[in-house]
Order: structure tokens, then C-alpha cells, then sequence
């Protein structure tokens, strides 16, 4: 049994407009959930081993949050910066399969096609650090697909 928790970055400032998308801060709201929700994975004992984040700023900023509270290895890949669903399933499959429980930070609407697709259909939008968990009933990670994935959770900040 594998778990993949899906994680949208934190709200994002635009507040500069000269800065391009990929440099985008969190802003004040982004700065306040990603710890809190955090805090809210921690305490559902969620044992995870590795989070690999988008390279932007807003996302890899939610990553250090996560990775300061729940205390496992951050990896920054720029693959995941607005990468689509097909993209998204086939960096997830390359996972080494020591990983048990991954957290994959990303952005809209990548991250909620490929809740869509693996879930057979989920019918919310994912905000602003807002987790979906699936449980995939695998061994290895080349074997995610829908036939194998349940929803586990979701949570979002204004749902706290």
C-alpha cells in the first residue's frame, strides 16, 4: 500500500506585478496556512516519507513549512511547475519504491486533473494549500493508476 498526498501550493501574493509567475511569494493568508495545515497533517499521524515540490517560489515555500513540521526530505523539482496530469502520473510512477507515503506539491489544474483521473472523478476544485490524500493499493509506484486509488481524505484551510 502506497499514500499519495497532493498538495496545492499556499495562496500566492500578487503583489509584484513585475515578477514572473515562477518568483511569485506567498502572501499573508499563504503564510498562515501552510504551518497550520501542516500542524493538521501532523496530527493525523501521517507518516511521510519524502515531499518533492515545484520549484516556485509559492510552492516550494509551502514545501519548507511541511518540511519543518513533519521533519522528511525535501526534493525541489521543476518538472511540477504547472505540469499537467499526464506529466504529473508519470513523475509519481518514477518514484523509488523505498517511498511509502509521498507528498507531491504542486499547482491548479494539474493537481486536480490527476485527483480527477486517479479517483474516477473528483468533483471539487483543490484550494489554496488544500491536501488530498489517496490510498493506492500497490507495491511499486509504476503501478498508480485509477483501478488501484481510493480517496483517503481532503482538507483545506477554511474547512479547519
Amino acid at each position: 500500500m502506497k499514500q499519495l498526498i497532493l498538495l496545492r501550493h499556499a495562496k500566492s501574493s500578487w503583489d509584484f506585478p513585475h515578477l514572473n509567475d515562477y518568483d511569485r511569494p506567498l502572501n499573508d493568508r499563504g503564510k498562515r496556512d501552510a504551518p497550520k495545515m501542516a500542524q493538521w497533517l501532523s496530527s493525523q499521524a501521517i507518516n511521510a516519507d519524502l515531499i518533492i515540490s515545484s520549484g516556485a517560489e509559492r510552492a516550494k515555500n509551502t514545501a519548507i513549512a511541511f518540511q519543518a513540521l513533519l521533519n522528511i526530505p525535501l526534493e525541489i523539482d521543476d518538472q511540477l511547475y504547472h505540469a499537467g496530469r499526464s506529466k504529473l502520473l508519470n513523475f509519481i510512477k518514477q518514484t523509488d519504491n523505498s517511498v511509502n507515503s509521498l507528498i507531491l506539491v504542486s499547482h491548479n489544474p494539474g493537481l486536480n486533473d490527476l485527483a480527477d483521473y486517479l479517483l474516477s472523478g473528483f468533483p471539487d476544485n483543490i484550494p489554496t494549500t488544500g491536501i488530498v490524500s489517496l490510498k493506492l493499493n500497490i507495491q511499486k509506484w509504476s503501478e498508480a493508476s485509477p483501478k488501484n486509488a481510493s480517496l483517503d481524505f481532503f482538507q483545506y484551510p477554511k474547512n479547519l
